[in-house]
């Protein structure tokens, strides 16, 4: 096994907000999925409802959108989906930790709409259940404050 990418038998699940459910079409949105370096998160690390502290901490925009669920899949079955898919693909999860979010992991390879249509269907859906949320939540995130630091100190980056 590589070190830099989770195995076969770890589960991984990606933060699903309102803004991802399609309510014409009674699903969630192929953006969910698709594209390059789609953000992950491993379960070995944390748990759910850290996780989803996480998620709420880092992703949640008032007005906007606001995390609903997470969608869990294993790698191994995520793999199996991408090889069979119509234009087969090799799929992974690399291992990128963050400093807020040592969990962190993404899927390297670009993913179609209709490879992504096909892991939505796999994922298994865990609802956000109401409850005191233990880490405070502001509404700006660790890299907006980072950036105007940075500005305010004259650092570029």
């Amino acid at each position: 096994m590589n070190p830099l990418f989770c195995s076969r038998e770890e589960d991984v699940v990606r933060a699903i907000s309102d803004a991802h459910w399609d309510s014409e079409q009674k699903r969630y949105n192929s953006y969910l999925f698709s594209g390059t370096s789609v953000s992950m998160a491993r379960l070995v690390v944390f748990g759910l409802e850290t996780l989803f502290e996480i998620f709420h901490r880092d992703l949640d925009r008032p007005f906007k959108s606001k995390v609903i669920s997470v969608g869990e899949i294993n790698v191994g079955k995520l793999q199996e989906i991408g090889n069979i898919h119509t234009k087969p693909i090799s799929l992974s999860v690399k291992i990128t930790p963050r400093i807020f979010n040592p969990a962190h992991a993404e899927i390297p390879e670009k993913i179609s709409r209709g490879l992504a249509l096909k892991i939505i269907e796999r994922l298994n859906i865990h609802q956000d259940s109401p409850r005191k949320k233990s880490i405070k939540l502001i509404p700006f995130s660790a890299r907006m404050i980072i950036k105007f630091i940075c500005v305010r100190s004259k650092m570029i980056f």
